[in-house]
């Protein structure tokens, strides 16, 4: 039985709207620029709700925030001095001073900021 070969149209017709949902999908999965964003001055506009602490990347998702173990929220984001994502494994067991959201309904880490030692010298309101 070759139904491909019986009905040729149909394969075209099957491609054709392949591509406009294909098309139609690729707006969406632009991304929103992140909360934080550089300033003049060389420091980042954090969040109202962020704190500081000192942060100690255990066995993900298990982290120590201010001598306290936690754990961290599936979407977890880490982000260095320059604003880049970090990959949390390579910064295990080091003692980093951060800016941190928790995820209210879990109570466990949403977002963290290494800070340049400028940013550790502002005070936190």
């Amino acid at each position: 039985m070759h139904r491909c070969l019986r009905f040729p149209f149909l394969r075209a017709r099957a491609a054709s709207f392949a591509l406009l949902a294909c098309a139609a999908v690729l707006p969406a999965q632009a991304q929103n620029a992140p909360a934080v964003t550089a300033t003049t001055a060389g420091t980042r506009n954090f969040p109202p709700a962020a704190l500081r602490g000192k942060l100690v990347i255990g066995t993900m998702p298990e982290v120590t925030l201010n001598g306290k173990a936690m754990r961290t929220t599936p979407g977890f984001r880490l982000f260095s001095t320059e604003g880049r994502l970090v990959m949390a494994h390579t910064v295990a067991g080091q003692n980093l001073l951060v800016n941190y959201v928790i995820e209210p309904s879990t109570q466990w880490l949403h977002t963290a900021w290494v800070l340049t030692p400028e940013e550790a010298a502002l005070k936190r309101p």
